[in-house]
């Protein structure tokens, strides 16, 4: 399994030389699964990752899972941008877990957002088949030779994380989410159980979320560095890799985040956009470049 990160930063993106090095665009995590290419969520870095899907296929056809973890714009909004959607006969399959029986399809809230007086361009203008799955909580989606499951995570109007299985590796995908430090939530440690990586909100420092200096991010839907350290610990994760860096914490404060956070949890990375963890035989992570071509199987219920 190879990852790319194309968006690391939370709620709105960040553009100008004080992000440079982490990345401003909102988030968009790439998964290349034995020749199949998953998306975990739309932000504004699923532009790049498009362009450089055309540019891999050639002539050939995009064919790509796309997978969501909610509907919050700021995992969205890269979603009128995304090229391949736009090509004849290239394929798009978006899942989306509904939080519950009165929240919106993913295909309405995506429509919503390009339609007029927003943006100019409609949904119906998109010329590949896109192909809408809504699931329930619980559902197991299998693409290729990839099993992905998911859990609920606390995050006001509902979340999932997401984990990717295949061939004795795993890695998970937690955004979005809050919860004490000294609390892990069940769920999400028996998702992450004995993955390879866990992607991780870390938006807030300790500090921040407490209301130290400031108002308290508490009840805000985000989490601290600590709290990913304790998951992974209770999980038995190999890796710790944090995400959706607040928009106002700038390179500076990320390097100082990163020393902070790999004195709690060694085997700590900090989400960098263009930056590609590889996870295969031998067992570990090195930096390599986004590979080919993706497509797509079915889904099961468990």
């Amino acid at each position: 399994m190879r990852v790319s990160f194309y968006g690391v930063r939370g709620s709105i993106a960040t553009a100008g030389e004080a992000t440079r090095r982490y990345g401003g665009n909102t988030p968009c995590v790439a998964v290349e699964v034995a020749g199949e290419q998953l998306i975990f969520d739309a932000g504004t870095g699923i532009r790049a990752l498009g362009s450089d899907l055309a540019r891999a296929t050639g002539v050939g056809r995009v064919h790509a899972n796309l997978f969501f973890s909610h509907l919050h714009w700021d995992h969205i909004q890269g979603f009128p941008f995304f090229g391949p959607a736009y090509v004849p006969g290239n394929r798009l399959d978006i899942w989306h877990v509904r939080a519950g029986d009165g929240a919106p399809p993913a295909r309405e809230v995506l429509a919503d957002q390009m339609r007029p007086p927003t943006f100019p361009v409609g949904l119906e203008l998109m010329g590949g088949d896109l192909c809408f799955h809504e699931l329930s909580l619980g559902d197991v989606v299998r693409v290729g030779q990839a099993r992905l499951r998911h859990a609920a995570v606390d995050h006001p109007n509902g979340c999932v994380a997401w984990r990717v299985d295949h061939d004795g590796h795993a890695i998970v995908y937690a955004t979005d989410l809050e919860h004490e430090a000294d609390a892990p939530p069940p769920a999400l440690v028996e998702l992450a159980a004995g993955a390879d990586l866990l992607i991780y909100d870390a938006m807030y420092t300790p500090e921040e979320y407490a209301g130290v200096s400031g108002p308290s991010r508490r009840g805000w839907g985000h989490s601290t560095f600590e709290a990913g350290a304790a998951v992974a610990e209770a999980a038995g994760v190999r890796e710790l890799c944090l995400f959706h860096h607040d928009p106002s914490h700038d390179d500076g404060f990320m390097d100082a985040l990163a020393a902070r956070a790999r004195r709690r949890f060694p085997a700590t990375t900090v989400a960098r956009e263009d930056m590609v963890i590889e996870l295969g035989e031998p067992r570990g992570h090195a930096r390599v470049a986004l590979p080919g071509s993706p497509s797509v199987e079915a889904v099961a219920a468990l």
